[in-house]
Parts: C-alpha cells; sequence; structure tokens
C-alpha cells in the first residue's frame, strides 16, 4: 500500500497545482509625499489566507465604500487591504520653467507614463521613458485620463479618485513606474496571481530655470521653384556630402549663381528633402507642421496648400520643396495632417 502511496504523491500535487488556491492578488503601491501605502485587493473565492502570522478574512462585498472595487473581496470588513509606512525618496519629478510654458519631467526610473492634473482635466506628459532620462514639453501635452498599465479601470478609477481627493487644490503630477518598489505580500497560501503596480504621487510643481529643448528640425531651404521636374511627389534622405549634394542639386540646378549648400554634421545629423512635384501654376506651398522621431525614422508632417478655384496665380510651373536639416535618421516618411503618407525615403 506504502509503494502505491508514494506513487501517487506527484500526481496529488500536480492536481492541487492545476487546481489553485482559489484567489487572487492585485496591489498599488501609492508613493505619496507623507508616506508609502499599499493597497491590496483580492479577488477570487472567500477564504481565509495568513499573512505575517495573522489570519485575513476575505468575503463577499458586506456593504458600500468608494474605496470598494466591483469583483473584489473584503479584507477583514474592509473593502481593500491598507498598509502604510513611512515616505520613500520619490524617484521621478515634474518642474515648471520659470515665466514660461515648459515643462520637464525627470526621473531616475523607468516609467511607463506621466501625467498632470490642472484642476480642470488630466493631460499626458510622457509615456514610456528610461531611467536618467529628461524630457522638456515645449507645447501643452495631449488631453488624456491616465491609461494605468498596472491597473484594471474599476482599480485605476478609485486610485485616481483618492490622488485627486487629497489634492488641496494643488496641480498632481503623476507617474506609473515600471517596476513595484516594495516587496509582495507573504501571503499563505500563495495566490494564483499577483499584479502589481507603483504610482508616483506629486503634488505641486517646483518652479526653476528649465532650458527649452533644440529644435527638431532646421529648415534649410524651401521654395516653389525647385530644379525638380518629374510630376510625382519625391522624398530624398542624405546621409553623407556626396549624397546631399546631389540632393542639393534637384534645388538649385536653375538657379544663377547657383548657391553653395548649406553647412551640415552628418555625424550626428541627416538631411531630408520633400518635392511635391511639377504644378502648372503658381499658388502651390507646403508647410512643416512638425517632425517626430522614433526607432531611427522621421516621420514629417507637412500642410500642402493648393490655389483655390479662380485665384490669381503665377501662369509659370513651379515646383514646391523644402529640404530640412533632422537627427540623424535611417529613413523619413513625409505625411499630411491626416497620416497619408507623401512619400518616403530610406538611407
Amino acid at each position: 500500500m506504502r509503494p502505491l502511496l508514494l506513487a501517487l504523491l506527484p500526481l496529488l500535487a500536480a492536481c492541487q497545482l492545476l487546481e489553485g488556491t482559489g484567489y487572487r492578488v492585485a496591489e498599488a503601491q501609492l508613493l505619496l509625499p507623507e508616506a508609502t501605502e499599499r493597497w491590496t485587493y483580492f479577488y477570487g473565492e472567500p477564504r481565509e489566507v495568513r499573512l505575517s502570522g495573522r489570519t485575513l478574512r476575505l468575503e463577499n462585498p458586506r456593504g458600500e465604500s468608494l474605496w470598494a472595487v466591483p469583483g473584489a473581496l473584503w479584507v477583514n470588513d474592509n473593502p481593500v487591504l491598507r498598509e502604510v509606512a513611512p515616505p520613500l525618496r520619490p524617484p521621478a519629478e515634474a518642474v515648471r520653467g520659470l515665466g514660461t510654458g515648459l515643462l520637464e519631467v525627470r526621473t531616475q526610473a523607468a516609467l511607463r507614463g506621466s501625467w498632470l492634473f490642472d484642476g480642470g482635466g488630466w493631460v499626458q506628459l510622457t509615456g514610456a521613458l528610461r531611467a536618467g532620462e529628461r524630457r522638456t514639453l515645449a507645447q501643452p501635452p495631449r488631453s488624456s485620463a491616465p491609461d494605468l498599465e498596472a491597473f484594471t479601470r474599476a482599480e485605476a478609477q478609485v486610485l485616481l479618485r483618492e490622488i485627486l481627493a487629497r489634492r488641496g487644490g494643488r496641480q498632481v503630477a503623476l507617474f506609473e513606474l515600471s517596476e513595484p518598489v516594495l516587496k509582495p505580500l507573504a501571503l499563505d497560501p500563495i495566490p494564483d496571481g499577483y499584479r502589481v503596480g507603483a504610482l508616483l504621487v506629486q503634488y505641486g510643481l517646483r518652479v526653476e530655470v528649465v532650458t527649452p529643448p533644440p529644435p527638431p528640425y532646421r529648415i534649410l531651404d524651401q521654395g516653389a521653384n525647385a530644379a525638380y521636374q518629374e510630376t510625382e511627389a519625391k522624398a530624398y534622405l542624405a546621409n553623407n556630402p556626396t549624397r546631399f549634394a546631389e540632393v542639393w542639386n534637384l534645388v538649385v540646378a536653375n538657379r544663377i549663381p547657383r548657391p553653395p549648400a548649406p553647412s551640415v554634421d552628418f555625424r550626428n545629423k541627416s538631411v531630408a528633402a520633400f518635392f511635391w512635384g511639377l504644378k502648372p501654376t503658381g499658388g502651390y506651398s507646403l508647410s512643416v507642421v512638425g517632425v517626430t522621431y522614433a526607432a531611427g525614422t522621421a516621420r514629417v508632417v507637412l500642410n500642402l496648400q493648393s490655389p483655390r478655384p479662380g485665384a490669381i496665380v503665377t501662369q509659370a510651373l513651379t515646383s514646391p520643396y523644402v529640404l530640412l536639416e533632422l537627427e540623424r535618421v535611417s529613413r523619413v516618411v513625409f505625411a499630411d495632417p491626416s497620416g497619408r503618407v507623401l512619400a518616403e525615403a530610406r538611407e
């Protein structure tokens, strides 16, 4: 009988593993100026668990509470297990530029995102940032409620409501950290799932001198009379003087005298050109709306203007273009404000 029991033990253990412990955990670590709080929600079937020698009774909801999350169990007659510890040194901050509209986000820890509440609503400051990175915002950020990756929508709603309830009329900067700062709870039995997220909360913005970020591009030349004579739009990318000379020739080949090419440091810069193509009259123009960079690609948004019907324009062929100095990239994409790609080029 004993050999048979020994043979069945691995099978019984496997069945227990597949069955699980019947509950899951979602933990929010709130790094507040005055304290560090841990909010723990439990999901699953009612039961008892052990934590540091004490018993936690996980029960079905027993009433209504602003801290309650739909579907979460109550813990010892409370909607959430809340623990308070001394404050930690904040690993990130948002700073307002002195006498300017600039905002700067500085972080010593990896961030999933950051947001600002100014009394009227949330705006997103940044997406993901690496540890040690700074991001200076020279233009108004994008209006967006915090999309907290580590939490469900219902959990995030409760946490954000609590954070705003403590602001006392101050602005709020919110940072979602990529990694938790506290060790997980030593629960017995171990839960089937343990989800955790960390939020750093800053009340009020410190004001200091903030240096504006360098512009993401420089217009080297722009006009309506390029030497480019094709009718289709075309993009070019130059990462060395030889290629740049070829592109510059498409701009100025019909000028007398021919002007010298602008100086460009190709060790860390690229030159991109967009030719709209040959047009039957004047009145066609283009302007740069903005430039963004991602994964070695520059995306240049252009606003293209055509003459209105009946407008008085020059009755001569024109060839609108723009020539830009960009950060060093291996690909450039020109698009209109709606996102339609006009032309692109690779190194």
